[in-house]
């Protein structure tokens, strides 16, 4: 019998807690099988049992994390009393750990039967609009679900499973103050029982983390199929809500009023500036030209500024650069891929302060701005392609309440040589020219964006690249990367030569007469810094590259300066004749004076520049070389006084705008 709390009654405790988890995971095990059969529609699951299978050994590894973080409690205490040794007061401890797994297992039930009824009335698990439900008539949703003929006997299963669970703790508690140890460790050396002790632990993490890749396991690694339903399979209700909670503490950080905090009187302030109609386009008329808008990850501008033969990040897409029209004095929005991806489908600018609207409820209603609404009132067919996993950001559910009648993610091709966040590039562009050639009769606007050109830069084991000498100017604008050297500019390279066969297979086929391309970057590489404020529009830009049928041509001024929400207006009036549309953005084909900007508040207009803090108001002023794009320091002048009002004016606007049109109702 033990008469004090040892090494021999720490392993004990171990395995007395087994059982209870056992079961636990047994339970989880059967509500996917049960939710699997309650919701799949097997019509259309013919051929993807594979994938079946896949999703329920990741619902596995789901399961397994949650039991993980559920254990962390329990494993600390008992690997504590190693150094307190006292065993009554570890009987005290042990009372809190029967009821912590009581109600630990029993809110796990709970949540388990909210999240089914969650994906009853909106098919997906729970995400941010569970928060509605106290935000709207609270007392009538919860006569809704009182109603429902299934309240019932989910009530009786959940009691069903509390009263187990009470059962299980209560015994588990008995076997843990039971002194009799099964088995004995007396005679186990020091070095083997400090082995235990301190591994134990790193197992632990590593199976709440759930994998050893560079993201713990989360809802981003369920794009493993192209059915959405075996996608939402494996999602364990726990992590459903972790990411629900996540995104909810972003929102909950607030979005400031942009008039008050520009100091601008909302009185002078029209959301109507925003309603714009394009240019009547005979040509387009007739021609009805697919529009493929593609933003490749990482695309910036200042590794191009340095492309040569001994660093040659262009390869073959440099032959179509000079071929085609490229405007270098572009901004992205903002500084992540995010800020690109709202900016360019709201046609808005990024509110430095706001929350992501794909992370919000706002995520569930259309935008009168939306930038396939004008393509869809013309009878084009709307398709969004991610090159990673349509989960990340709730982007699926946004993808498809502004207007897109398909959505592809990585699961909607062979994936071969995935990289840690989807499809490699190449597989990017194979699957964005399968939907290009698809149903060819009927006109096509495709938004894409890329994955590739992201941390850990990674490229297929069999791709060679070019020569790649980084040179010493661009070395010194990347002072803090260490890691991975040339390794970012051969996937830099990697992309932009895929990008150049998706180019070729355009322009050598019936495509070249009837598809505008534009290719553009979210952001530039994260490891690019300004070592002061004369490089800062190196910093924040990326180059747009157009392609456009000869019998579409129009004059371009590749010296205007322009950013994302510039984009869809400039393909509005490429593609389409008399269209009405919303943006805050201006078409770089208008003869209007351009003005971008972005969410760092950078202003760009011809060869002028300003640094906007909106904090506290202050400002800084610059002229801008457009050939060397560097910047430097100048005395305000009346061009930058025009740029500083434009920009408050647009941001606030735009603000007013947003916030009004995601007030609306959700779209059905």
């Amino acid at each position: 019998m033990v008469k004090l709390y040892n090494f021999e009654k720490y392993f004990d405790c171990l395995l007395q807690i087994v059982p209870i988890n056992i079961a636990a995971l047994a339970l989880m095990t059967i509500y996917r099988l049960f939710f699997f059969f309650y919701f799949a529609d097997f019509g259309s699951l013919s051929g993807l049992y594979g994938d079946v299978f896949k999703a329920f050994f990741l619902g596995l590894r789901f399961d397994i994390s949650v039991l993980a973080y559920v254990n962390i409690l329990a494993v600390l205490i008992f690997t504590v009393f190693l150094a307190i040794k006292n065993l009554n007061l570890f009987k005290f401890f042990t009372l809190i750990i029967r009821y912590y797994y009581w109600f630990i297992f029993s809110a796990l039930a709970l949540l388990a039967i909210i999240d089914f009824g969650f994906f009853i009335y909106f098919n997906k698990h729970i995400n941010l609009l569970i928060f509605e439900a106290f935000a709207d008539d609270t007392k009538a949703i919860a006569a809704t679900i009182i109603a429902d003929r299934r309240f019932i006997p989910a009530l009786i299963i959940l009691a069903a499973v509390v009263f187990m669970f009470y059962k299980l703790s209560k015994i588990t508690h008995k076997r843990l103050l039971n002194m009799k140890c099964y088995i004995d460790t007396q005679y186990w050396n020091v070095f083997l029982k400090i082995t235990i002790v301190l591994t134990l632990p790193c197992l632990l993490f590593l199976a709440a983390r759930g994998t050893i890749s560079m993201f713990p396991l989360g809802t981003f690694y369920t794009q493993i199929s192209p059915n959405q339903f075996i996608n939402e399979l494996s999602i364990s209700s726990a992590h459903a809500l972790t990411d629900a909670i996540q995104a909810k503490q972003e929102q909950s950080r607030g979005s400031a009023d942009m008039a008050q905090k520009l100091k601008i009187d909302k009185q002078i302030l029209n959301t109507s500036d925003f309603n714009k109609i394009t240019p009547v386009n005979k040509e387009a008329e007739s021609i009805k030209p697919n529009v493929v808008f593609i933003i490749l990850e990482s695309f910036g501008e200042l590794p191009l500024l340095f492309n040569g033969e001994d660093f040659n990040v262009l390869g073959e897409l440099k032959k179509h650069f000079d071929e085609d029209t490229v405007l270098y004095n572009f901004l992205a929005a903002g500084n992540i891929t995010v800020h690109s991806l709202e900016s360019t489908i709201l046609n808005m600018p990024q509110n430095p302060f706001s929350t992501q609207i794909t992370q919000s409820p706002a995520a569930y209603k259309q935008f009168s701005s939306a930038a396939p609404l004008p393509f869809k009132n013309a009878g084009y067919l709307t398709k969004a392609v991610y090159g990673g996993s349509l989960n990340w950001r709730g982007i699926e559910n946004f993808f498809k309440a502004q207007g897109f009648d398909k959505t592809y993610g990585e699961g909607d091709i062979k994936n071969e040589y995935r990289h840690e966040w989807g499809i490699n590039d190449a597989q990017f562009f194979e699957l964005l020219l399968r939907e290009l050639n698809a149903d060819p009769e009927t006109p096509k606007f495709i938004y894409a964006m890329s994955t590739g050109t992201h941390p850990p830069y990674e490229t297929p084991p069999h791709y060679v690249p070019l020569k790649i000498i980084i040179p010493a100017d661009l070395k010194r604008m990347m002072p803090g990367e260490k890691k991975y050297g040339k390794k970012i500019f051969e996937s830099y390279q990697f992309a932009n030569r895929e990008a150049a066969k998706f180019l070729e297979a355009v322009k050598n086929s019936n495509l070249a007469k009837n598809t505008i391309v534009v290719i553009t970057g979210d952001h530039n590489l994260r490891e690019i810094t300004a070592a002061s404020d004369k490089e800062l529009f190196k910093k924040y830009s990326v180059p747009m590259y157009v392609y456009i049928p000869e019998k579409l041509k129009k004059p371009f001024d590749k010296d205007a300066a322009a950013c994302h929400m510039d984009i869809m207006p400039t393909l509005y009036d490429l593609s389409l004749s008399s269209a009405n549309y919303v943006s805050a953005g201006t078409s770089v084909l208008s003869d209007k004076n351009h003005i971008a900007y972005n969410s760092d508040g950078f202003i760009l207009s011809g060869d002028k520049a300003v640094l906007y803090n909106i904090n506290n108001n202050f400002y800084e002023c610059f002229n801008f070389d457009t050939k060397t794009k560097m910047l430097s320091k100048t005395n305000e002048t009346k061009e930058h006084k025009e740029m500083i009002e434009y920009y408050k004016i647009n941001l606030a606007e735009a603000d007013i705008y947003l916030k009004t049109a995601a007030g609306k109702k959700e779209k059905k």
